[in-house]
């Protein structure tokens, strides 16, 4: 039976937390990429970071969360890099594919019983296979502040002592994990915040550590590029281009626009403060008048906006130690001006 969970709007609840005392030297990420059919959701932290017993995802408000797949179905690829600590700490690289899992399976795992949805990450590393499941359920009460629906994801613990029950494979720890979704999520048409909270162990204890736990933004939203352009002189056949490039409304600074003439890329700028940029062209002198088709094209990396995604932390006393901003690819409009 097919089933699409349309995320509804919510407002800013907070989840109560008792005394978090959080971890001053934590570098957990997340990085969200979004199209309007695949879903890229990655999160990182230094080699120097604790194991995360847990890492819970939110997923705003306004996305439609499609979970029709059929158990068995291949929904998207997923990648990461782990640090075998068994290994002399060396980073072991993870390929694989997310399938769907039949949630009847997992209705008593301890990390999420009940998930209405689960999907697993089908990894092979160093020979061997590792299905690490990440289930997927509708917030509820509070939590619906952080979200509509959430992802949660439990890992062993790397740094207890060898041949301890539950321990990872290799004294595996995370260092980065990637995967991407096709057909499942339908974005909202403006900017949103992804929030995610992490919960270590406990060195080498085994015991999560609930009082260490952090969160980590990540903004995503469509980004665009405009272009006008008019000829500013006639007798010196001068012409001007300008446009701004933006996320969600808000203009991207330092990125690099390429001018396009005829679908060929000629010339290069780099946007202002605002967002802005502009192109001052003059056509040889003799040469015959011809129309021009101009076009503007933008490839914005990912950006890291801590200093101001960070200010307002979305579970005080829980600290917000990382935002993102999402990467995003653009092309103006075309225009035609005849010189």
């Amino acid at each position: 039976m097919k089933t699409i969970l349309r995320l509804g709007t919510v407002g800013a609840v907070g989840v109560a937390a008792l005394a978090f005392a959080g971890n001053a030297l934590a570098t957990q990420r997340l990085s969200v990429t979004q199209s309007a059919t695949s879903l890229t959701i990655k999160v990182t932290q230094d080699a120097t970071d604790q194991q995360p017993s847990k890492i819970q995802i939110y997923v705003p408000a306004g996305y439609t969360l499609n979970t029709s797949a059929a158990p068995g179905q291949t929904i998207g690829t997923t990648t990461g890099v782990v640090i075998a600590r068994d290994q002399g700490n060396i980073d072991l690289p993870l390929t694989g594919d997310v399938l769907v899992a039949d949630p009847k399976q997992h209705a008593t795992d301890a990390c999420s019983p009940g998930a209405q949805a689960v999907w697993i990450l089908q990894l092979s590393v160093a020979g061997q296979t590792i299905s690490l499941p990440v289930y997927i359920n509708p917030t509820t009460g509070a939590e619906t502040g952080l979200g509509s629906a959430k992802l949660s994801v439990c890992l062993a613990p790397s740094d207890t002592p060898q041949g301890s029950p539950g321990r990872s494979p290799f004294g595996a720890q995370l260092k980065s994990a990637t995967f991407t979704v096709n057909n499942v999520f339908t974005p909202p048409a403006g900017a949103v915040r992804w929030e995610s909270l992490w919960t270590p162990w406990g060195a080498g204890n085994g015991v999560p550590n609930v009082a260490g736990t952090v969160e980590a933004r990540a903004f995503a939203g469509p980004g665009a590029i405009t272009i006008s352009g008019r000829v500013t002189n006639k007798k010196k056949r001068i012409v001007r281009l300008q446009g701004k490039v933006t996320a969600a409304g808000v203009g991207i600074a330092g990125t690099t626009v390429s001018l396009l003439l005829n679908g060929k890329a000629r010339y290069k700028k780099t946007t202002s403060g605002s967002g802005a940029y502009s192109f001052l062209l003059q056509k040889k002198k003799g040469s015959k008048v011809t129309t021009t088709f101009f076009q503007t094209k933008v490839a914005v990396p990912e950006r890291d906006v801590t200093a101001t995604g960070c200010a307002s932390p979305a579970v005080p006393p829980i600290p917000c130690v990382s935002a993102t901003q999402g990467s995003f690819t653009a092309t103006s409009r075309k225009v035609r001006i005849r010189i």
